[in-house]
């Protein structure tokens, strides 16, 4: 009661237990608290209908400007979210020039334009009432601009008229002259003709003054309105030519009928606009000067349909291939008569209820929506949104004030409408109900007419050559297209023709006197030569060489920029090549002209280093007051190491609330800073048609990221979005054609720069040997390189540079003596010192990656290398390197030659000797004790030694290394080992194994449990530790749809910016002192290939299959250590290194023969199998007496280890020939004769039914204190044992089973029963449903007195009750020490990630993050007694590793799969 009462201020009511008490104290807060966010979402709707633009802003940023109604001022940042023109307002404040209020007299437009308002607004009080007042002032002061403009223009000079007035209303105003005058010129149908040839020279004279007014002197704004008025002006003449082609001499033709027309109503003294049919109303929402696009006829068609639909009370519907002007076009009608139209990025995550808010803000506000990538929504939100939209549509018709839309009375302004824009049958689109087709009319937007619209842009920007020009620009790409290769990142669309004309401009305002041909070559070969490769630049060169006969460039001046990049690549120790400087002056260049772009490129290119090197030089540029440049603040996020909903926000699947995402966040924080910095925000990960098409809107013209909460943020001016990508394979054309692009090649850099950088991180000892090492590198390296490339086949793929890298690496670990004051090797030694230290780097690196066969020739072929046999000539004939390799062998030959006849890969470096030393000669071997587990054994080999040695080499070096390697060859086992021999005062370690489901929010919350927090940000290890992270299975992880691998780009974060996002607070956790080893199988079989962006970072050794001589030295071991353990005679355990022998062929044959295929997909062998025998071997209890007694218990195993997997008789035949065949050719004994007691018909001859009868069982003396493993020789009385177990079993088991006990059916119960007594046994049961699976597990468990655990499936089975389940059983097995059958089916696997959870448990014994910090100490303190008695009461670390390992001795996994189906094969 006392707790009760501290923590809830209450005593519980007599008879009501405490839980009970508290419970209703939290149920009653929750429903409170859901009250008061009830009472808020009221509150924020009720805001919202009275000031409708508040349905456009999110409910955070309308709770701040609530929040803010004292200071108006405050509310300014929020405007552009609410008016497209109006970025913020001049107020001034109560008590300036004697006011009152607040007041504002101006409103600015974010290009810098202003516009007075009529007389002064008064902006405080409440925001919605002040914010009603701004928008009414706005229409008005449009008006009345508008009427000025139009009555100024008849007498005022054009120069004049053009400065002095609004961008907008100049265009409108010009609109409603030319339809005036048009109109004028066809009332007389008799001079009609004459009278518009008259007003095309006029209109020619007109645009001419306007382009001479483009070449003089213009600030930013007048440049914009004039280029804005000379698009629309020349479309105007265009019309006229027209009309007159056509011979048009009426009003009513419909040539000038179909042109959309302004004329100024004196009687409603208002401006109309007409089309066809059509009549509107001008909206006067104020738009700045944000420029016109230019009028095609397809522009023009596509304007009269979305007019003609809204005259039907229909929305418009685009539909079209990327780039062709949909969005654009949509956006330049609402311009065209000044209407609010808000472009909004449709996501597949879209809801009912955003979609709701938003149409309620466009009835309410009369604005116009114009939805982009529509198809992309979820068809079942399609269709509601559909009824939502029909809802606003009969309202329209009906012309009603006041309607109820989802149950909120709303007003109603007509002047609403909804536009969709599509993309037809790109990824992830759905096609749209009918329901909904029907509310739109369509409009099909094709190629757009691309000469035509770059003459015109060219025009507006002051080119008199405009329309050669065009010509050549259209032609260069339509050459581009049809001869260049065809690369994922090129795009010769509208919007690549755009980024060129927009150069174009800039040029020509750069250097206005400049010969026009140079300035096109120059934008033309800006914007396109970065996305070359390389084979493509000669190519585009002789195309433009072809389109400009004799035009010759100008070098560019980058002297400024050169100078600071070079500082910059000195301090960061990297080689500025010319390569890599022109690739870093391409990227700025594409930084100037685009917003969104894209680094293309496999790994080594540089990619990072070019962006890094680039933004410190801006800096440098910065800080010196040079080129006008601002400082650069990056922000990375690798966007597949976190899940869509944690990128951009989501809504919680419950309470609806929203949640933020990281690049939400980050794109907030830079869009609202306000320093004038370059703000780049970084995307380095894999792009694909889902993640990246909700930036669409960010990419294009709209500079806009929709979020699905609604909330619309505009990116500002200073900042870059750009990507770091491998390839664009699965991107989307929409997405291509949106970037500009660099694409950087390894090959073009080479890995000699990074030999460079390296040199210069060597000891200064080794000062005087650096020309040696430069010579071994242009010696071995390239040679080696080729060989492998041509000769040698990888197990897991690398690129040319990792290899080069590697070699840097393992020569560094190595040189530890020369790092010592003074050096500690002698001057003597110290040439041969350098020499074998390389030799031995070059051999693991370069050799070290490939497979067995591969490892010869590369020995045959090194070995004469060194010994300068091989023609040095790049004509020779000796060895294939492929074309034009010289080597450069150097006079001196390597000081200490490697030893004749030896394998190169035999040889270590010693140091102590200076020379050469066989791997097995650097180590004592001891004889295997007799007290030993079979699972604690390990014998030593030459592959134990050496690859443990070149794991600590590495490791203790601070290199992040990976194994690869087939399953079965101790990869894991090597770096356990490794690990748990580090100096436990130094180092720490976290193990972890991916699997297929492993996502990347598991591995990330297994990483940060256990690291502690140094400082803000910055987490680790404790102080003075280093983490070292083991990651087995490296490349287990499910591919995503589109190939990206989440869990792996978590870790290419960390390896290549230092870090990752906390997922709730959403800042960057940086991570120091900690590094990655992994292991992982050959890609293929359910294994991926792994992106070379996260291989790169990794030192790679492959981990051969053992060869024969390896298999025989350590299964004659363990055969010898069961021989000497049992006592065996001699006579006896003469024969047992021909049973090795018989093995090995048996598991090589069948390897080779019975290969995996979808309907044997288990059908997968390895080491693991071959142990298999021989520990089952060792489990027998009394040990044979004579030779054929051990025949026969080593067939018994190979049967159970080999043959119970196949799945059918011709298989099995097979097999049990080929056993006839081992037991004969190897064991000098007859098979007939050693199994002549199984010959139950006496032919003398054991077939395939007679030998089923050989079991062995250790349940035939019920009650035995010790359970002997021993041939059955009496099948009638196994029978009646099993028989007499089921009866006892029924007896004290709730649940009963009939079973009918048959041969068959023991003969499973014997081989289920020597899985499961076996240490870490395992087994899995592949048959279909009531053949028995769970039956005969159960009962062979109760035979072996182990408890049977398994789970029951219902309906609210969740992943919460699995982990509670999972808990129950290991705490049984681990801390209670009880015996225990996990035995868990394939219908119980309501999730796939219970197979995770489970594959963690067979490999490792625990479940990551499985325990809270209270669980485990709980469990630390059960085990505590145990752990003391095996010596390793320690610390809570021990404890639990203890328990570990208690899981896996007394836990056996069954798992029971049906092969029915794929789902088997899948899993």
């Amino acid at each position: 009661s006392n707790v009760v009462l501290a923590c809830t201020g209450s005593t519980p009511k007599a008879g009501t237990p405490v839980s009970q008490a508290m419970l209703d104290k939290f149920t009653d807060m929750d429903n409170k608290l859901e009250k008061i966010q009830k009472s808020l979402e009221n509150y924020l709707e009720k805001k919202r209908q009275q000031f409708p633009r508040f349905y456009f802003i999110s409910s955070d940023d309308l709770l701040e400007i609530l929040g803010q109604a004292k200071d108006p001022l405050n509310v300014q940042p929020h405007f552009k979210g609410m008016f497209e023109g109006i970025k913020k307002l001049e107020m001034h404040k109560p008590g300036t020039e004697g006011r009152r209020h607040y007041g504002s007299t101006h409103m600015y437009s974010p290009d810098g334009e202003v516009l007075p308002f009529n007389s002064e607004v008064h902006t405080d009080g409440r925001p919605e009432d002040w914010l009603n007042k701004v928008e009414a002032a706005m229409y008005a002061a449009c008006k009345k601009s508008l009427y000025q403009t139009l009555e100024q223009s008849k007498g005022m000079k054009k120069e004049k008229w053009v400065k002095d007035f609004p961008g907008q209303m100049i265009i409108s105003a010009g609109c409603i002259v030319w339809t005036t005058e048009c109109e004028r010129a066809l009332s007389d149908p008799d001079t009609a003709k004459s009278a518009i040839r008259q007003l095309k020279k006029k209109w020619m004279a007109y645009l001419n003054k306007l382009v001479a007014l483009t070449r003089s002197k213009l600030d930013k704004v007048n440049r914009k309105k004039v280029v804005a008025l000379i698009t629309i002006e020349v479309h105007a003449r265009d019309s006229i030519e027209k009309l007159s082609r056509c011979g048009c001499t009426l009003p009513t033709d419909f040539e000038w009928v179909s042109q959309m027309r302004f004329y100024w109503d004196k009687e409603l003294n208002d401006c109309v606009v007409k089309q066809v049919l059509s009549v509107f109303s001008y909206g006067y929402e104020y738009q700045g000067n944000n420029g016109r696009l230019v009028v095609t006829p397809l522009t023009d068609r596509c304007y009269m349909t979305l007019t003609g639909a809204m005259h039907l009370k229909l929305g418009g519907a685009p539909a079209g291939p990327a780039g062709t002007g949909k969005t654009e076009t949509t956006k330049d009608l609402a311009k065209a008569i000044a209407m609010q139209c808000v472009v909004f990025n449709c996501s597949d995550g879209l809801d009912y209820l955003a979609m709701a808010k938003f149409f309620k803000g466009l009835a309410a506000s009369g604005a116009w929506a114009c939805f982009d990538e529509f198809n992309r929504i979820d068809l079942e939100v399609l269709s509601v949104v559909a009824q939502q939209i029909l809802t606003i549509t009969r309202a329209k018709a009906a012309r009603v004030k006041v309607f109820e839309f989802e149950g909120t009375k709303l007003p109603l302004r007509r002047t609403c409408n909804v536009f969709i824009t599509m993309n037809p049958g790109y990824a992830g689109r759905s096609e749209l109900p009918d329901n909904l087709k029907a509310l739109f009319r369509t409009v099909a937007m094709m190629v757009p007419d691309y000469a035509m619209i770059s003459e015109i842009m060219l025009y507006s920007c002051g080119y008199l050559a405009a329309r050669p020009l065009a010509v050549k620009l259209v032609a260069t790409y339509k050459l581009c297209s049809e001869q260049l290769s065809s690369q994922s990142h090129y795009d010769y669309g509208m919007r690549a023709v755009i980024s060129v004309l927009r150069a174009a401009g800039a040029v020509k305002l750069k250097f206005p006197d400049q010969d026009e041909s140079i300035l096109m070559l120059i934008s033309l070969k800006d914007v396109n030569l970065p996305k070359f490769l390389a084979p493509d630049i000669p190519l585009f060169s002789n195309i433009l060489s072809d389109l400009f006969p004799g035009v010759e460039l100008p070098i560019p001046d980058y002297d400024h920029m050169r100078k600071s990049l070079l500082q910059e690549c000195d301090k960061a120790n990297l080689q500025p090549t010319p390569v890599f400087l022109e690739k870093t002056f391409q990227l700025y260049e594409m930084i100037l002209v685009r917003h969104g772009l894209m680094i293309v490129g496999y790994s080594y290119g540089a990619k990072t280093s070019m962006w890094k090197m680039l933004a410190a030089a801006l800096g440098d540029l910065n800080a010196q007051g040079l080129l006008e440049e601002n400082k650069v603040k990056v922000v990375v996020i690798n966007p597949k190491s976190i899940y869509m909903g944690q990128l951009y926000g989501q809504f919680d699947p419950v309470s609806h609330e929203w949640q933020d995402g990281v690049l939400a966040k980050k794109f907030r924080e830079c869009a609202s800073d306000t320093a004038p910095d370059r703000k780049w925000v970084m995307f380095d990960g894999p792009v694909d048609a889902v993640w990246i098409e909700n930036m669409n809107t960010v990419l294009d013209d709209n500079k806009k990221l929709c979020l699905m909460s609604g909330e619309i943020i505009q990116m500002s001016q200073s900042m870059n979005m750009i990507f770091e990508v491998q390839d664009l394979a699965v991107a989307s054309p929409a997405t291509v054609s949106r970037c500009g692009m660099v694409y950087v090649e390894p090959t073009s850099m080479g890995w000699e720069p990074l030999k460079e950088s390296w040199m210069n991180t060597l000891p200064t000892s080794l000062e005087s040997h650096k020309p040696r090492i430069q010579e071994l590198f242009a010696w071995l390296v390239d040679p080696c390189m080729r060989f492998v490339r041509k000769h040698c086949k990888e197990l897991v793929p690398t690129s040319d540079i990792n290899l080069p890298f590697a070699l840097m690496n393992i020569f560094e670990s190595l040189i530890d003596e020369f790092r010592e004051e003074p050096c500690a090797v002698p001057e003597k030694d110290q040439a041969a010192f350098v020499d074998c230290a390389f030799t031995f780097a070059t051999i693991w690196s370069i050799g070290g990656t490939t497979e067995v066969e591969g490892r010869g020739k590369f020995d045959d072929f090194f070995r004469k290398l060194i010994e300068q046999k091989v023609d040095v000539s790049a004509e020779r004939t000796d060895v294939d390197l492929g074309p034009g390799l010289t080597i450069m062998a150097p006079e001196k030959k390597l000081a200490k030659p490697m030893p004749s006849g030896e394998y190169v890969y035999d040889q270590m470096f010693d140091k102590a000797s200076m020379g050469w030393k066989n791997w097995l000669k650097t180590v004592e071997v001891a004889p295997l004790e007799k007290t030993m587990e079979f699972q604690d054994i390990v014998v030593t080999t030459i592959d134990t030694i050496r690859y443990r040695f070149l794991f600590d080499l590495l490791v203790s070096h601070g290199k992040h290394v990976l194994f690869g390697g087939p399953t079965g060859t101790g990869k894991t086992v090597y770096i356990k080992q490794s690990l748990d021999a580090q100096d436990r005062s130094v180092y720490l370690n976290i193990q972890s194994t991916f699997s297929a489901q492993t996502n990347a929010n598991q591995i990330q919350d297994i990483i940060d449990s256990k690291l502690d927090k140094r400082r803000k940000g910055i987490y680790g290890p404790p102080f003075g530790f280093k983490c070292v992270i083991f990651i087995d299975d490296l490349n287990m992880p499910q591919l995503e749809v589109y190939g990206a691998q989440p869990p792996i780009e978590l870790l290419r974060q960390y390896l290549d910016h230092g870090g990752w996002y906390d997922r709730a607070e959403l800042v960057m956790r940086n991570l120091v002192d900690i590094q990655f080893c992994g292991a992982m199988g050959p890609p293929g079989g359910g294994r991926n290939s792994i992106t070379p962006r996260l291989l790169r970072h990794f030192n790679l050794i492959s981990v051969c299959d053992f060869d024969d001589a390896s298999f025989t030295r350590i299964y004659g071991a363990i055969v010898d250590w069961w021989g000497s353990r049992s006592n065996l005679s001699d006579d006896i355990m003469v024969k047992a290194p021909s049973l090795v022998k018989a093995t090995l062929e048996i598991f090589n044959t069948i390897k080779r023969e019975l290969l995996p295929t979808p309907a044997k997909s288990h059908y997968m062998y390895n080491m693991r199998d071959l142990s298999k025998v021989f520990q089952g071997i060792s489990m027998v209890g009394s040990p044979p007496t004579d030779q054929r007694a051990l025949v026969r218990l080593w067939s018994h195993e190979t049967l159970r280890v080999f043959h119970d997997r196949l799945v059918n008789d011709d298989d099995r035949l097979w097999f049990f020939d080929f056993l006839r065949q081992m037991v004969d050719k190897h064991t000098g004994l007859k098979f007939d004769a050693v199994f002549a007691s199984l010959d139950t018909d006496g032919n003398k001859k054991v077939d395939i039914l007679e030998l089923r009868n050989l079991m062995f069982a250790d349940f035939l003396v019920p009650g035995a204190p010790i359970k002997l493993y021993a041939e059955v020789l009496d099948q009638p009385k196994l029978l009646s044992v099993i028989e007499e177990q089921l009866v006892d079993y029924n007896q004290q088991s709730k649940t009963r089973m009939d079973l009918v006990l048959f041969l068959y059916a023991a003969e499973h119960i014997c081989r289920i029963s020597r899985v499961i007594r076996q240490n870490y046994g395992n087994a899995l049961l592949v048959g279909v449903g009531g053949s028995g699976r769970q039956s005969l597990t159960r009962i062979s468990a109760y035979m072996a007195e182990y408890t049977v655990f398994s789970i029951e499936i219902s309906k609210s089975y969740t992943q919460v009750e699995w982990r509670e389940d999972l808990k129950t059983v290991l705490r049984k097995a681990g801390a209670e020490g009880a015996s225990t059958v996990f035995l868990f089916s394939d219908t119980q696997i309501k999730m796939e990630s219970f197979l995770e959870d489970i594959n963690n448990i067979l490999n490792t014994g625990e479940v990551p993050n499985l325990y809270a910090k209270d669980e485990v100490m709980q469990i630390t303190e059960m085990v505590r007694t145990k752990a003391k008695r095996a010596g390793m009461d320690g610390s809570i670390g021990d404890l639990f590793k203890f328990f570990i390992g208690e899981c896996r001795t007394n836990l056996h996994m069954v798992l029971c799969m049906s092969p029915v189906g794929d789902a088997f094969r899948e899993r």
